[in-house]
């Protein structure tokens, strides 16, 4: 996929009403921005943790399922686009999964559903879910989407935005 066509691309702003925690507690603010690289993309996180203080991530590369060491740490990302609409990143530890992160640009293309993937102490399994809305966009969304979606609505809604918008002030 051509990086700078990616619906990914943008700036998305967390929706803390959307926040469903299994474990932890969430930050209520952040802003997720994603940028094209030459080959990938890169991925920036600037927000508040649960206590309220700043916090600023920045990681990216190629969504090919390769190894991408983290500098100044043992740990390696790897980050996975499954399609159009799907990217995985996995945080490693001596080879070993200790964090993952699926993303899902949803049908609407201005809706992100991000789910963290770990595991608790005493070893069962967890989920935490959060939505993030699209602010800006980095390509233009293509035509033929909306087209689809105002063909979804029924006849007499088109009607009336037809009509609504021929009158005269």
């Amino acid at each position: 996929m051509n990086p700078n066509h990616d619906p990914f691309v943008g700036t998305w702003e967390l929706d803390p009403e959307s926040l469903d925690y299994q474990h932890g507690r969430p930050g209520r603010r952040a802003t997720y921005t994603i940028e094209p690289l030459p080959v990938g993309l890169q991925f920036t996180l600037d927000g508040n943790d649960s206590d309220g203080e700043p916090m600023k991530f920045t990681y990216g590369g190629e969504l090919v399922g390769s190894e991408h060491p983290l500098p100044g740490t043992d740990a390696v990302l790897v980050l996975t686009r499954y399609d159009e609409r799907n990217i995985e990143s996995a945080l490693k530890r001596g080879g070993k999964v200790v964090d993952r992160w699926t993303r899902e640009l949803l049908p609407d293309l201005n809706t992100i559903r991000i789910i963290q993937h770990g595991v608790k102490p005493d070893g069962s399994k967890f989920q935490n879910v959060s939505l993030y809305r699209r602010v800006k966009s980095g390509y233009n969304l293509p035509k033929i989407r909306v087209v689809a979606r105002m063909n979804q609505l029924p006849n007499h809604c088109l009607t009336e935005q037809v009509s609504a918008s021929r009158r005269k002030p």
